[in-house]
């Protein structure tokens, strides 16, 4: 089931793309604060004597990574593709940028829209080492760990450790995010649910792995009710979180949703199917 079960909604990922991008850009002009015109740094520099302070130093302005980044921003209605080569080409070229968390924040995202797990574990942990706070990459790697990594594996429990980590930070931080001016409020907040979405249904499979079948359906309510365009996998996760809760009723229900569309919809249907079942012949008694 993992290989299937590894997608998300490109709306997520489209605004995951602009605002690392955003994030980017800011702390570009943090950075070079001071470089404007020369009447500018007098007016500084006599504010400054008057005051009695140091003057903010100049930052030396890297021609060849502006032009790099310009053209990592000009990608961001390209394919995943052509992201990646620009981005591995900045990081590889300009290893101490300021740019680099916004830039490893695109390629996490790129990584999942193409489907290289590794790669996208690789950048997401850069991203979030270098910008603890990214909303997007920590909830983006919040889902996609506990779908991807088996428990079993070598390094299995502590990436799923650090994925609920991820998963608690992201639900933390995003209700407090600024609004960025160039965004209106309906598409902000649907950002935000979108996000939180995610988190909640890493959480959820992590609780249902981990045979918690109450706290998973909790976790994979929010994750269906929050996105804008539910995923069918958070369907049917929740179908098979309500079945072990012994909610028939109500995994019936997930699993109708689920089986409406998307690549588990054949699987749904038999689940549904057989869901039905069990509770007409009262092999299975429900609590709903």
């Amino acid at each position: 089931m993992a290989a299937k079960v590894f997608r998300r909604l490109p709306s997520v990922l489209a605004f995951a793309l602009a605002t690392s991008l955003a994030a980017g850009a800011i702390r570009a002009q943090n950075a070079h604060l001071g470089t404007e015109s020369g009447l500018d740094r007098a007016m500084q520099q006599n504010a400054v004597k008057d005051v009695g302070i140091k003057p903010v130093k100049t930052v030396k302005v890297d021609k060849a990574e502006e032009a790099a980044y310009k053209a990592f921003l000009a990608s961001q209605n390209s394919d995943p593709a052509m992201r990646i080569q620009l981005g591995e080409y900045f990081t590889a070229k300009f290893p101490s940028s300021h740019y680099l968390p916004g830039v490893y924040g695109v390629l996490t995202s790129s990584y999942f829209a193409t489907g290289d797990t590794d790669k996208m574990f690789t950048a997401g942990n850069k991203a979030i080492q270098l910008d603890p706070q990214n909303a997007d990459v920590l909830s983006l790697m919040a889902m996609a760990i506990p779908r991807r990594v088996k428990p079993t594996a070598p390094d299995g429990a502590q990436l799923l450790q650090a994925a609920e980590g991820y998963a608690h930070r992201a639900i933390e931080i995003i209700p407090a995010m600024t609004k960025p001016d160039a965004v209106d409020d309906a598409t902000f907040e649907k950002a935000k649910n979108d996000k939180l979405a995610l988190a909640h249904s890493g959480l959820g499979l992590m609780d249902f792995n981990n045979k918690k079948f109450e706290e998973a359906r909790t976790e994979l309510t929010q994750a269906v009710q929050l996105a804008s365009a539910p995923d069918p996998v958070d369907y049917y996760l929740l179908g098979n979180a309500d079945y072990q809760a012994s909610y028939l009723n109500s995994a019936i229900a997930a699993y109708q949703k689920c089986a409406a569309t998307g690549t588990l919809a054949t699987t749904c249907q038999a689940r549904e199917e057989a869901v039905k079942k069990e509770a007409a012949a009262g092999t299975k008694l429900s609590r709903d």
